[in-house]
């Protein structure tokens, strides 16, 4: 690697300095293409007389550099000349010219872990795990890109904690999948094959939308899709499961057989049609909440049918329209008994002028599936969604009313609900905004049950906000949080309550990567949940700071009382966490997190899902070997040679702020999509980590079919990023409620 360029290799950072050289003896100006500094290059001579201009070039960097003082801050070059640099990196290092084509990577990854949980006042369970974590990628010309990945992991005791664990105490602790991706069929064909552990899939024209999510499921077996701009086939079939387990989940095979078949075609440019059949195997049965009952297996066929109709306008608004309409058939394996559902649901939405409109209707019938995954199952209802975007004005706000009718469950309710939201926000200018949202909720539940009883709640979340910038610091932002019988946990009261915050951060973005972090929060709560009144104060800090190049630490801590009842965690909770460099492409790392709430759900289940407090106390470490060789195929955007990292977390964006507090839960067995293409899936502390991701800008964003109702994508989810030369990206991907 040419020191011209770079420090050292351990130090995984790049100076760029050009330097013009004016005749006729004017100063000559040096500028960093990252920072922006200005060098004054009298003060630095060059000798050109017996060298070449690219010599000349090379020595009077390397003066510049030696007298440059060690920084903290990462001065990537920009990406239009990382192409440039990767080719000239390859000639000084004498060998990258006959270096084949066809990008090549291994990832190895140990960790071990420690977790405590307090399932009961005076009963905490404890258990300790290591794993073993290998992918190996491998791109070629005509057969597209190879993966394989293994997850293997053991345990240290037989209990059952929490994020380790089984489903019948006997842990198979391996996780294994190989996929070809890419694979050119024919002219503009391509196709994604799978085998080992992998999700059932949704066809295009199926895929989640507001308020109809056919949903995925983990299986041990084998998926294909095939694709091209005009049509979109998905088949597979395999043995359940979940995945659970900690460092790494593991496939935990459960009961059934799950397949699947689906085809989406594009006719013309405005329609989109689609057809999937699945078909779900000896599968246990359930009640009309989703949980398991004792009437032994049920074998469910399903079929789904959509067309979908999509119009760019003149204007420059949208016209979209679908129409969804799935029907079911179980039979009981045991009792013999055959029950048929039918559902339907139709959205649509439009813009006009600043204004986008979403609305729809949906309906459907109790004990409704498709495949292994129970939908609605008895509800119906109507939604209305309007939302205006400005230069400096934003508002929106929403109305949802549904009824939930089970039949055949005599201990289940009949129910209603209307959810009222609201939110707005004026942009003063670059520094100041002010904003609020509403959120109100009207739940009233029918006596026709066992008890007889009727019963009804009102809640309500109304949050107001100003944010600013004092002087060379960063965002500065006051809000006013009001909580009226609000369900911000399942396992505890209901908040009523008033806090004040205000947050404030430090240090300003002016580097562009690896700059210092630290933001802090301090406020007080006025808490009446259950009848019982307290103030305490609430304080938070997120901070980020690398002590070298090559060593980072981070924190994101939170205090409130261990009484509280207006924060989904108590006392003091949240993540410390370090990664160290050890050089020849080895990491070192390892995190400790307190008292996290998280988030409680199963993918078949009908229950909303909901966040849980808990006193989890998890610590771990790694320790992560990664090489990357040969030349990446240019395509795909013309991506240029080198390596970096994408990592984030996956949580509960409660407040609907876009950023990531310490009180918000992340939310496990969510898949990340990379361009469209590469997928990993959430830990159980909520995070990702894509490895060996080639330099330049790439797509994120999340398999919505993975994120169960009412959950969706905030504003912020689906995003663009720039991976610099061996870089680390760090984003963190919401999560709202999007029927309010």
């Amino acid at each position: 690697m040419g020191e011209s360029f770079i420090f050292s290799r351990q130090h995984r950072f790049v100076y760029v300095v050009v330097v013009p050289v004016l005749l006729g003896g004017q100063q000559a100006l040096a500028s960093d293409a990252s920072s922006g500094m200005v060098i004054d290059t009298d003060s630095v001579s060059a000798t050109i007389e017996s060298l070449d201009s690219f010599e000349a070039e090379q020595e009077h960097l390397k003066k510049l550099l030696a007298d440059k003082p060690r920084a903290y801050q990462d001065n990537v070059m920009d990406s239009r000349d990382l192409a440039e640099l990767a080719e000239e990196e390859a000639d000084s290092s004498g060998d990258g010219g006959d270096e084949a084509e066809g990008l090549r990577s291994v990832v190895l990854e140990s960790r071990v872990d420690l977790a405590s949980s307090a399932v009961s006042e005076n009963q905490v369970q404890r258990a300790g795990s290591a794993g073993v974590r290998l992918e190996y990628r491998h791109e070629t010309m005509d057969l597209g890109e190879f993966v394989w990945q293994v997850d293997a992991r053991g345990r240290a005791d037989d209990q059952t904690a929490i994020n380790i664990g089984s489903v019948d105490g006997k842990p198979k602790n391996v996780r294994a999948t190989v996929r070809n991706l890419g694979l050119p069929v024919m002219t503009n064909v391509l196709a994604d094959t799978a085998v080992g552990d992998i999700g059932s899939e949704v066809t295009q024209a199926l895929g989640r939308n507001y308020r109809v999510a056919l949903g995925t499921s983990p299986v041990r077996g084998v998926g294909t899709h095939v694709y091209s701009e005009k049509f979109d086939l998905r088949a597979g079939t395999g043995v359940r499961g979940e995945l659970l387990g900690s460092p790494y989940p593991a496939f935990e095979a459960t009961q059934g057989k799950l397949s699947w078949l689906g085809y989406s075609q594009r006719v013309g440019e405005n329609l989109l049609a689609g057809v999937q059949v699945n078909q779900a195997k000896d599968i246990p049965v359930t009640d009309a909440n989703g949980i398991t009952t004792s009437n032994g297996t049920e074998d469910v066929s399903s079929v789904a049918a959509s067309l979908g109709y999509r119009k760019q306008q003149a204007n420059g608004g949208r016209l979209n329209v679908r129409a969804t309409v799935v029907s079911s058939k179980a039979s009981a394996v045991v009792t013999g008994r055959n029950q048929g559902a039918k559902g339907i649901f139709v959205e649509a939405g439009f813009e006009q002028g600043r204004y986008r409109h979403e609305l729809g209707a949906y309906s459907g019938d109790s004990n409704l599936h498709f495949g292994d995954n129970r939908l609605l199952s008895g509800s119906r209802g109507a939604f209305w969604r309007v939302d205006h975007s400005g230069s400096r004005l934003n508002l929106g706000g929403g109305l949802e009313v549904e009824q939930y009718t089970p039949t055949g469950n005599l201990s289940v309710a009949n129910s209603q609900r209307v959810g009222l939201n609201a939110h707005a926000q004026y942009r003063f200018n670059r520094d100041d905004m002010l904003g609020g949202s509403l959120q109100a909720h009207n739940l009233q539940a029918d006596g026709n049950t066992v008890s007889g009883s009727r019963g009804g709640s009102r809640s309500a979340n109304l949050n107001v906000h100003y944010q600013t910038r004092f002087r060379q610091f960063g965002r500065s932002r006051f809000s006013a949080t009001l909580h009226r019988n609000e369900t911000l946990v399942s396992n505890g009261a209901t908040a009523t309550g008033d806090e004040i915050q205000w947050e404030q951060n430090w240090i300003s973005g002016k580097y562009e990567t690896m700059r210092p972090e630290l933001t802090t929060t301090l406020g007080i709560a006025h808490d009446r949940s259950a009848g019982e009144t307290q103030i305490y104060p609430t304080a938070a800090v997120s901070a980020r700071y690398w002590l070298d190049a090559d060593w980072n630490v981070s924190g994101n801590l939170r205090y409130t009382s261990r009484t509280s009842n207006l924060s989904t965690s108590q006392g003091v909770a949240g993540t410390l966490a370090t990664e160290y460099a050890l050089g020849n492409e080895w990491q070192l790392g390892g995190a400790l997190s307190l008292n996290q709430a998280r988030v409680d759900f199963s993918g078949n289940s009908l229950l909303e899902p909901s966040i849980m407090r808990t006193n989890d106390k998890q610590a771990y470490a790694y320790l992560r070997w990664q090489q990357t060789s040969g030349k990446p195929y240019q395509k795909l955007g013309g991506k240029s040679a080198g390596s970096g990292e994408v990592s984030g977390v996956v949580f509960v964006d409660a407040n609907q702020d876009g950023e990531y507090q310490v009180d918000e839960a992340s939310v496990p067995n969510v898949e990340v999509v990379l361009d469209g293409t590469y997928r990993v899936t959430t830990d159980a502390t909520g995070g990702f980590r894509f490895n060996a991701v080639t330099v330049g800008k790439h797509s994120l964003g999340l398999n919505l079919d993975t994120v169960p109702l009412p959950w969706g994508e905030g504003e912020t989810a689906g995003s663009e990023i720039n991976v610099p030369l061996r870089g680390q990206v760090r984003t963190n991907i919401p999560l709202i409620k999007i029927n309010g």
